[in-house]
């Protein structure tokens, strides 16, 4: 057995929590490129349940209001991707920077797009000063985001206020009906 506290222990800790961080990645990869996914309902359920269990582990509050019915809308491996990754990007940002204790999630879904929106009740920033000037700590943090949906010709808004609170809006085009296809 292995004495608690010691540096084997925390050796120990650290290759558990490694270990765990790398299939949780591997999962993520699975599912993004798994052609059973590529729905919008899919990635709909996908999105809350990943919301969920990553804010319940930092003890932040999470409220979904997803559409009881999606309509089947096909989403591309590529989509799912960037948009998963843009969307665990602002979940980060909520948890690590935010000091929230509640987080709101909206899909929306309209006849030429569908908007994600992350709304948390943490104490906000001045959108300004974030985009001026070297990133805190090192973090690229809103500019991954704006990036990820830039590639899959999306938009994404971010919008704060000191003390206010944050809201990032995912938005993603959905591909044009094919005349006579399907």
């Amino acid at each position: 057995a292995v004495e608690p506290g010691t540096p084997a222990a925390q050796e120990i800790e650290q290759i558990s929590r490694t270990s765990h961080d790398m299939t949780r990645a591997l999962e993520e990869i699975v599912w993004a490129v798994d052609p059973a996914h590529d729905s919008l309902d899919s990635i709909a359920n996908y999105l809350g349940r990943f919301a969920q269990d990553f804010l319940s582990a930092a003890s932040v509050s999470c409220r979904l209001d997803l559409p009881v019915q999606l309509p089947s809308q096909p989403i591309s491996a590529e989509v799912r991707h960037n948009l998963f990754l843009a969307f665990k990007e602002a979940l980060n940002n909520v948890v690590r920077h935010s000091g929230a204790r509640e987080v709101n999630i909206n899909l929306s879904v309209g006849a030429k797009n569908f908007v994600l929106s992350i709304a948390d009740d943490g104490k906000g920033f001045a959108p300004a000063s974030a985009s001026a000037g070297p990133p805190a700590r090192g973090g690229h943090g809103l500019a991954n985001i704006r990036d990820r949906l830039a590639q899959i010709s999306g938009e994404a808004e971010i919008s704060s206020q000191p003390g206010k609170g944050t809201q990032v809006r995912l938005t993603v085009p959905l591909p044009i009906s094919r005349v006579g296809g399907r």
